[in-house]
């Protein structure tokens, strides 16, 4: 038998098959009052790097860094488009995501390149579907992470906002279920706002003298 989920209260079986469109509607009016944290295999977007790494590998998780522009290779890259430049050639010394493994099961987490290290982005768990239904897989993901706002015969489900705005989606295909943590807006507007004041601080407001 598979095991399809890395922690063991990833995946809860509910007692019956997948829930009424009645029912997901009353506990998702709810929702917004009982919000939390969302997180896949303990990842949430914002964690540090280091954190991130020391909770998957706890885990027992195979990791593998994919290179991307560290943060001062990013600062570089963001001051030539402001003064509107060819951008430096990047030897890419930062990583631009973390692929894990764990027997069929993948995990990946990108990183937003930050002065301290890194902060984790977009998260997103694979798994084989395993002789269950799409109905049970979704009663399982709404048994962990709340109830859906949409309705049982869609093929993507969202669970309730997270508790920073987070948002989760789920789909089944032929290759499995696809879990995917997407950081909320404003978090992905900071991430950026952090590059724009390290560009700012290092070549002033150009293009402001008017």
């Amino acid at each position: 038998m598979i095991r399809t989920m890395a922690i063991p209260t990833m995946m809860l079986l509910a007692a019956c098959g997948s829930a009424t469109v009645a029912s997901e509607d009353a506990q998702a009016k709810t929702a917004a009052a009982t919000a939390k944290p969302l997180d896949i295999a303990g990842l949430r977007p914002g964690m540090k790097t280091a954190d991130a790494l020391t909770l998957v590998k706890q885990g027992g998780w195979a990791v593998r860094a994919n290179p991307g522009d560290s943060w001062a290779e990013t600062v570089e890259q963001a001051v030539a488009q402001r003064l509107q430049k060819l951008p430096p050639s990047s030897k890419r010394t930062g990583v631009y995501s973390y692929s894990a493994t764990k027997g069929e099961e993948t995990l990946s987490f990108n990183i937003d390149p930050t002065p301290d290290g890194g902060r984790v982005g977009l998260v997103q768990y694979r798994a084989p579907q395993a002789g269950r239904t799409y109905a049970q897989i979704r009663t399982e993901v709404i048994g962990r992470y709340g109830p859906s706002i949409y309705g049982p015969r869609q093929g993507v489900l969202i669970a309730p906002r997270g508790k920073d705005g987070e948002t989760l989606s789920l789909e089944v295909d032929s290759t499995g279920m696809h879990l995917t943590l997407m950081p909320a807006a404003a978090a992905a507007s900071e991430a950026r706002a952090v590059i724009d004041r390290a560009v700012t601080a290092r070549v002033g407001s150009v293009g402001k003298s008017f």
